[in-house]
């Protein structure tokens, strides 16, 4: 019989002050491992003074960075179609047959566009659409050979969207009170609240759980004191992560107030002022990040400011101005979880501006997005975590009273580098955007319709309008559109169609699907059947010849569904099958260290077996579902995903997999807050011959670049991490010939003025210099660059390293 070698062992709290030199230890509580050094009993950790400092300095200098793809098979973006062998149809991945036939829509060889009639085949993005204008189409393809055989399986992969008609309005609000400022939403556990202000009351809310049971209906928030009422300018809300609700009001006479409820509806925080002043509270919005803090916003007279709650209702930062001028109309902030950054937009001094912060409360970006807008715009963004973009719409004043355009966006999240469409749509007023998928819808309004309203999607990947003419009401009174707990697309309004004091009308919409129907035949058509993804087609007679054509059905012109390929299979199942799913490269940090993998899958009689890559595939690294895998080479940046799904021989059902998640990360270190990225000084005197002109200084030659961030071509350093950076300047002004002369040194950051580090007039004929430095905020992407605006004529920058030089540091 062997025996274990055991560890001397105890409780920590039993641990002796001292043992023999080289004596381990066990700690059976909390798992530690000692060793005595003869008068003393130390961690085994610190046992190796330079590896424990070391460890401890890369702890303190540590991020990570994540982010998560979520994989569902509704399209073949990120299948690799070629190495996969399994079978996808109906989003669910599983063995098949090797197909006879498999369009992909990458050529046209296989269109028949003699008889097909009002469809289009994009190449570039491997489908066939309606055309442009075309609610009804029909796609036929040419002839396909097959092994003789009666019976056929048809695989398809086809996008299917629907368009939204109104379905019914019902009353929302109690008679007998004044109504205003509706709202609706859903809770971290799926409820859907149902809420409005009422004149000198409170909040009247309804909540309702997802089987529709009534959860609460009450008053809730009531006020006290000085009596609210109308009118009020904005209520903004949001649901933190204790489930508690967060409003924010805004109001034309009195202080805004933020407060606080309870799942169950109970006070939390009861009404708070977050201004006190003689000035009118003009806008408010409400967010909250990863840390669960609560960042409010308001704008009051030429002042935007902020203040930030902890979740336990204490302030973090209290009355911060982020503008100090100009009067900002509309407010609405988000949250980009990747970044942990927020995001605010306004429409101020006439133009939309979106500023960002990060968690330390510290703008990193503000950009005008568009000047103009004109009075009585509107505007609200959202950010998609699916696309890493922030979706934003805007209506536009053109000029006349009637005359206003709706503008989308899709922005950058870290440069808010923008793609924008002007939507064929006149509208004074929008209301919030609500995701949908793939897709955004809003409510709009025009002065050239009086009290008409029209529900507008469009799709958040490229902006297109998909349907912009369905009615929603006609009576005055603004909309608050959003989305139920079973995904229902609602709508909240003020009418005055009950009586003369304002209520509420609740408002629901039905889907109507756009559809892509298969029909196959192998008599030259005389027969038409109708093929069903994945279910066997059984003909009358066998043949060797298949003609396949595809109907797409839509409800409007402005939305056609999508077929992305297909297969044709003629064989049956037989022994044991092995095949493969692989993807093609997935959206991933930069580099991949990490990933986790989970997956929805069904394994029957068989097994999946999953690998990852972060080298493009060059090499597979076996995964275990949701166990964290660390790569072997964490340098790589090209993720990718496998699945070996094997079917025993003999089995009647086989394995599928219906989708995946997949979050990669990476440790970034965080430079030394001593270390030099850069210093780089000039090759030759450069002679600024115009005067009054501002000419970028040529440094082009580095004697410290380890991080390799200079452009020598450009004269510019380019950030390759986020964090603070010291920006020494310095500039050596050769004898002038001539007197007066002088030169201002300034720094710019992706080609704007950030800030002028030195500016002198010289009445002397001597060599003089000019120096300055200033902190800044960069992200991955930002350039800087030294810029010279000499005062006279030929002002020649001298080329000498000790006076000439260009300095970088990262801080943190």
């Amino acid at each position: 019989m062997t025996l274990p070698i055991k560890l001397k062992r105890g409780l920590k709290a039993n641990l002796p002050s001292a043992a023999s030199a080289g004596e381990p230890l066990f700690t059976t509580d909390t798992h530690e491992l000692f060793v005595g050094t003869g008068e003393s009993v130390v961690p085994i950790a610190a046992s190796d003074p330079t590896l424990a400092n070391r460890v401890e300095e890369l702890e303190m200098n540590r991020s990570t960075m994540s982010s998560t793809y979520t994989e569902e098979f509704d399209t073949l973006t990120y299948v690799d179609s070629e190495k996969t062998t399994a079978g996808i149809v109906g989003g669910r991945v599983t063995p098949t047959v090797t197909p006879d036939f498999t369009e992909d829509f990458s050529t046209t060889n296989y269109y028949d566009g003699s008889n097909s009639l009002g469809v289009t085949v994009d190449t570039t993005n491997r489908l066939i659409r309606n055309s442009a204008g075309i609610k009804n189409g029909i796609f036929y393809a040419k002839p396909i050979t097959i092994p003789n055989t009666s019976k056929v399986t048809i695989n398809a992969v086809a996008n299917e969207p629907s368009a939204y008609a109104f379905s019914e309005a019902t009353r929302f609000s109690y008679s007998g009170s004044v109504f205003s400022q509706p709202m609706g939403f859903t809770d971290r556990t799926n409820r859907t609240w149902k809420v409005a202000l009422v004149n000198g009351k409170g909040i009247y809310a309804k909540v309702t759980n997802p089987d529709g049971s009534l959860a609460f209906e009450r008053t809730i928030l009531p006020f006290t004191g000085n009596t609210h009422t109308l009118p009020f300018q904005s209520i903004d809300y949001v649901v933190d992560y204790n489930n508690r609700v967060w409003f924010s009001i805004s109001h034309a006479s009195l202080d805004g107030v933020i407060g606080s409820v309870n799942s169950d509806g109970t006070t939390f925080k009861d009404w708070s002022p977050i201004y006190l002043g003689s000035f009118e509270v003009v806008a408010t919005s409400l967010t909250v990040d990863r840390q669960n803090r609560i960042w409010v916003f308001h704008s009051v007279a030429d002042y935007t400011r902020i203040h930030v709650f902890n979740s336990d209702g204490s302030l973090v930062k209290d009355l911060t101005n982020i503008l100090s001028s100009g009067t900002t109309s509309y407010l609405r902030s988000t949250y980009d979880p990747i970044r942990n950054q927020i995001a605010v937009a306004v429409i101020n001094s006439n133009a939309f501006k979106v500023i960002l912060f990060d968690s330390a409360f510290r703008i990193v970006r503000n950009v005008n997005i568009t000047v103009g807008g004109g009075h009585d715009g509107s505007l609200d963004m959202m950010y998609d975590s699916d696309l890493d973009r922030y979706i934003a719409i805007q209506t536009i004043y053109t000029g006349a009273t009637t005359s206003y355009t709706v503008k989308l966006y899709s922005l950058h999240p870290e440069t808010l580098a923008q793609t924008t469409t002007v939507a064929n749509i006149n509208a004074n007023w929008v209301s919030r955007l609500v995701a949908d998928g793939s897709n955004y819808h809003f409510v709009y309004s025009s002065y050239a319709e009086l009290n008409k309203y029209y529900l507008t999607t469009f799709k958040a990947s490229d902006l297109t309008v998909i349907d912009s003419s369905v009615t929603v009401s006609t009576y005055a009174g603004k909309h608050f559109p959003f989305k139920d707990s079973n995904g229902v697309l609602r709508s909240l309004s003020l009418t005055s169609r009950y009586e003369t004091n304002q209520a509420i009308d609740e408002y629901t919409f039905g889907a109507s699907k756009a559809t892509v129907t298969l029909e196959v035949t192998n008599n030259n058509g005389l027969d038409w059947i109708n093929a069903l993804p994945g279910e066997e087609v059984t003909f009358q007679t066998p043949s060797t010849s298949l003609l396949i054509r595809a109907r797409l059905d839509s409800p409007t012109t402005n939305l056609s569904p999508e077929l992305y390929g297909y297969r044709v299979i003629t064989g049956t199942l037989s022994g044991e099958v092995i095949q493969e799913f692989v993807s093609t490269k997935l959206p991933s940090v930069s580099p991949i260290a990490h990933a986790s993998l989970t997956a929805d899958q069904t394994l029957q009689e068989g097994s999946i077996d999953w690998y990852l890559s972060n080298n493009g595939g060059a090499t597979w690294e076996s995964a275990v579902l949701g166990r964290k895998h660390s790569f072997k080479n964490p340098l790589y940046a090209d993720l990718r995903v496998k699945a070996v799904i094997t079917s025993p021989s003999g089995s009647v059902k086989s394995p599928a997999i219906s989708g995946y998640t997949l979050t990669s990360s990476n440790l970034l270190l965080t430079p030394a807050q001593t270390g030099t990225n850069l210093t780089a000084t000039m090759s030759a005197d450069q002679t600024l011959s115009a005067p009054d002109t501002f000419t970028k200084i040529n440094f082009n030659t580095t004697t410290e670049d380890g991080l390799q961030e200079f452009d020598k071509n450009q004269s510019r350093f380019v950030a390759k991490a986020p964090g603070d950076y010291l920006i020494i300047g310095s500039a050596r002004i050769k004898s002038p010939t001539s007197s007066p002369n002088g030169l201002q040194l300034e720094v710019r950051i992706n080609g704007e003025l950030q800030k002028v580090l030195s500016s002198n007039v010289s009445y002397s004929n001597h060599a003089w210099c000019l120096n300055g430095s200033s902190i800044v905020r960069l992200q991955p992407g930002d350039y800087v660059e030294l810029f010279g605006y000499s005062f006279f004529a030929n002002g020649v920058v001298e080329a000498l390293p000790t006076y000439s030089y260009f300095q970088i540091k990262q801080l943190w």
